[in-house]
């Protein structure tokens, strides 16, 4: 049966406002007229298309250049929760595909984020009012579950998490050692977010001390499992539960970060080649090992740890042994002693790019050790799930989960970050936390219908404009400053620094500001004379939501029909100018000649007739040109309330 829609013209830009006032993530400002008028969204630029969660990354440049560092944390907060958190551990892609790496090195975003995020802490925010009924529990404190739980606090729900550890954070506290992201860091951040509203309650396993279907007994409406991946992979080799002395990086970093750790001998192995295998080995020399060797059976270019990392790594004294795959556990009385390896060759390279490990026939050696640590892979510790469950899980042990909707195959059960995708960066994990509140939203409010959460499209990292690079001069990248060597031994003190005021603002300024705007949205606070406007489509959906996209945030306009239903109504922002109404003009060329944007040409029609047109993607709305027409056939770019709202609900008429 179709449904009835009725009375939606009667939904004016009041209406629109209201909705919005709930959702201030969108930032929806008010100017001096009142309601929510922003401006038109350009092409993404390449540094904000490369991060997984859509950070307006040269708006916090720009802002952090002009001294405005409060104002470009809240930027960075729009579509991220964990500022801090992420300028600490982030392995910033943004950075590889800024437009500066043509001309020298890339800005050091990742730095500015930190130092904004450092220098402008703000005080704890203000409880957010409940403005709906349902509750929404959240199953794991780690990024992911943060993010949700952060903009399901501002969408207006009640929101608890729920985390099995003594203290909030999951990977953040458990898995990555203090000397790259400080607790205190960590503490802050939740704190924040503990602000806001949302609970956490620690010490609780969901699915032991408390049933699933127990929590929607107790009216949870929607459930959101962010676990993470905190089970280690086996290497399956020979001797591995054989003998003492063989842990998973994941074990033991968390002990190592929540409980303390002893020694683990004077020589320590470290299997793996990614950043938990990293993080083991720096973590043993603190812990007092004098000798730390990595093995990895491809090569450095294929290590997928971040390269900065690395080199730290190999700075304070780990080895790194290439090309070399572990075969067999060695041992005696019971402890191990060292691993049997291969030497291997890398293939070609497979569709994928990647290039396989092929082990070389007699090719054995043994490496020593007291001590061996596998960092090879995690996967979710579903264990705490009584048998079954009913969860659909993947050969990896991930969740499965529709991509459009977020839910598992159980109604009203969602789940994002390392327990879908294996173990991730935190910034993917924040992404998924983000894009799981607005799946949340989406099923509560219509009424646990599959509808397709419309949030981000897998754009090409494409540029803007076109930059001229040779008339770009060179200039010196800032880098900050790193705890010495000596300082570093027997102690989890933060390693990389931060940077100065100076070296900020120094690098700040070498941001290209890929395209026409600098998207800092600070013109939307003052704008006076509203040049931008909210408007509406109810046409093809699909391509308007895949395509309209304000920090990170589709704009949603939810609708009520008259039967109930929520519908979600796709939200374009378009950009007023100056128009001419050919009809009245006389061709007399002035606005031609007074525009300093080049916006106004005057065209031939013919038999003598010449007459002005405005090109709106050059016109800034200035107005000169309306002042100068000697006949007045030039429209000054601004609406009236009683504009809006008749163009509004014309709009909403045709949708």
């Amino acid at each position: 049966m179709a449904k009835k829609v009725v009375s939606r013209k009667k939904q004016t830009i009041a209406d629109i406002q209201r909705v919005l006032d709930k959702r201030d993530m969108l930032l929806s400002l008010k100017t001096g007229a009142g309601g929510p008028y922003m401006i038109k969204r350009v092409k993404d630029s390449p540094c904000k298309v490369a991060c997984p969660a859509g950070i307006e990354v040269k708006g916090y440049n720009t802002l952090i250049a002009a001294h405005k560092y409060k104002e470009a944390l809240e930027l960075i907060r729009l579509n991220n929760p964990l500022p801090a958190v992420c300028a600490w551990v982030c392995f910033h892609p943004c950075e590889e595909q800024c437009a500066r790496v043509e001309i020298d090195k890339p800005i050091a975003i990742n730095d500015l984020k930190r130092f904004v995020a450092d220098y402008s802490k703000t005080s704890l925010p203000s409880r957010i009012e409940r403005t709906r009924g349902e509750k929404v529990a959240i199953v794991g404190s780690g990024p992911a579950g943060l993010s949700a739980g952060y903009y399901l606090i501002k969408m207006g729900y009640n929101v608890t998490i729920f985390e099995r550890l003594s203290l909030p954070g999951g990977m953040l506290v458990a898995g990555i050692p203090a000397y790259r992201l400080p607790r205190e860091i960590v503490e802050d951040e939740i704190n924040y977010i503990k602000a806001l509203g949302v609970e956490i309650k620690t010490g609780i396993t969901v699915g032991k001390d408390i049933a699933l279907n127990e929590l929607k007994k107790q009216g949870y409406r929607a459930i959101f499992l962010g676990i993470g991946a905190h089970r280690g992979l086996k290497l399956g080799i020979e001797g591995e539960d054989e003998f003492e002395g063989i842990i998973e990086a994941v074990t033991f970093l968390r002990g190592a970060n929540l409980d303390g750790w002893g020694k683990l001998g004077r020589r320590v192995l470290v299997i793996g080649g990614g950043n938990s295998a990293i993080d083991a080995a720096r973590s043993s020399l603190r812990l007092g090992s004098r000798k730390v060797n990595i093995v990895y059976r491809r090569s450095r270019n294929e290590m997928p740890a971040d390269p900065k990392e690395i080199e730290e790594a190999e700075r304070e004294g780990v080895k790194i042994i290439h090309l070399t795959q572990p075969v067999k556990g060695l041992g005696d009385t019971g402890k191990v002693t060292g691993v049997e390896c291969l030497s291997c060759r890398l293939s070609s390279p497979d569709r994928s790019g990647r290039r396989k490990a092929i082990p070389i026939k007699d090719s054995e050696f043994t490496v020593e050790t007291d001590c061996i640590i596998t960092a090879i892979g995690q996967e979710p510790d579903i264990s705490f799930f009584p048998p079954g469950h009913g969860f659909e899980l993947s050969e990896q042990n991930l969740f499965v989960i529709d991509p459009e909707t977020m839910q598992t195959n159980r109604p009203g059960i969602f789940a994002g970050g390392d327990a879908v995708t294996g173990p991730a960066s935190v910034i993917e994990a924040i992404a998924a936390g983000h894009r799981a509140a607005w799946a949340i939203n989406n099923y509560l409010l219509n009424k646990g219908s599959k509808k397709k959460v419309y949030f981000r499209t897998d754009e090409a990292k494409t540029k803007e404009a076109e930059l001229v690079v040779e008339e770009i001069g060179r200039e010196k990248s800032q880098q900050p400053p790193a705890l010495s060597l000596k300082k570093r031994t027997g102690n989890f003190t933060e390693v990389i620094g931060g940077f100065t005021e100076r070296k900020a603002l120094t690098e700040a300024e070498r941001c290209l500001k890929c395209g026409p705007c600098s998207e800092c949205y600070q013109c939307v606070e003052t704008c006076e004379k509203r040049h931008a406007v909210l408007s509406i489509s109810g046409s093809d959906q699909e391509s308007m939501l895949l395509s309209l996209k304000w920090a990170m945030s589709e704009l949603i306009l939810v609708s009520g029909s008259a039967e109930g239903e929520i519908e979600n109504i796709p939200v374009r922002i378009e950009r007023i100018t100056s128009r001419v109404e050919q009809s009245s003009c006389r061709g007399c060329g002035k606005c031609e000649e007074v525009c300093e944007y080049s916006a106004v040409r005057l065209e031939d029609k013919g038999n003598g007739v010449k007459v002005s047109s405005i090109d709106g993607n050059i016109c800034r709305g200035c107005g000169v040109c309306a002042s100068i027409c000697p006949s007045g056939a030039i429209r000054v770019g601004y609406f009236t309330d009683d504009w809006i709202n008749r163009t509004v609900e014309e709009l909403l008429k045709s949708s």
